[in-house]
């Protein structure tokens, strides 16, 4: 594979079923909620339909490197592999927003009472650009989640990844248990549109590090001594 164009089809054709699978499941939660708008009657949150196309961006980096290899033994790089998984994450990325949303929109056409949750309701502003927006974040905010984790699992296998899993989840423990949270958890429901910014920054800074270590990825799972140092021929 000399072009990017052949990686890119791959990874393209391997997320657009589990796209569809999402868009059905969508289309089936939004029309339940109609459903309990008419037969609760009660005017509270129905629910929301975001979550299928959240879960599916912080699963679609284990989805995807299963094109690692078939990239690889078709004569593509590790950097193609890359730059066409972002590259077809991106399109449905921008795909899955705007079927979010208008689905959302929709759906206040069709329902009688209650309303559907959307996460740009936790912020002040209802431009419709603007839920837009926070859909996109969270997506790469999940997405970049999902490929550091798949990114440190392929390079370090599966007990060192376990091993840093288990120090992290202690830090984690330790912090909530010790330190007052009460600042941060006010900053989150304050300031959101900052927060949600701040961890898609996060998620962008993730993509470039699981980019520079993949360049050199190595061949089977768990194969890589270290980060620095052992280079791969590609």
């Amino acid at each position: 594979m000399n072009t990017l164009k052949g990686p890119f089809l791959l990874m393209f054709k391997e997320m657009r079923l589990t796209f569809y699978i999402n868009f059905g499941i969508t289309i089936a939660l939004m029309a339940l909620y109609i459903f309990l708008s008419y037969s609760t009657g009660e005017n509270g949150d129905l629910g929301s339909i975001f979550g299928p196309f959240y879960a599916v961006f912080l699963i679609y980096p284990f989805i995807l490197f299963q094109g690692y290899k078939y990239i690889l033994s078709l004569g593509g790089t590790r950097r193609q592999f890359m730059m066409a998984t972002f590259a077809s994450v991106s399109i449905y990325m921008v795909l899955s927003v705007l079927i979010l949303n208008g689905l959302h929109l929709l759906s206040q056409f069709f329902i009688d009472q209650g309303q559907m949750f959307h996460m740009a309701d936790l912020v002040n502003g209802s431009h419709p650009l603007l839920y837009i927006w926070i859909d996109l974040l969270w997506v790469v905010f999940l997405f970049g989640v999902g490929i550091m984790i798949k990114t440190i699992w392929f390079n370090l296998g599966n007990v060192r990844t376990l091993i840093c899993g288990a120090i992290l989840l202690m830090v984690l423990i330790t912090t909530y248990t010790f330190a007052d949270l009460s600042p941060f958890i006010e900053f989150v429901i304050v300031d959101h549109l900052l927060f949600v910014h701040i961890l898609a920054g996060i998620a962008v800074l993730f993509m470039l590090l699981s980019f520079l270590i993949m360049r050199n990825g190595p061949l089977e799972r768990g194969d890589r001594a270290r980060f620095i140092g052992k280079q791969q021929p590609e």
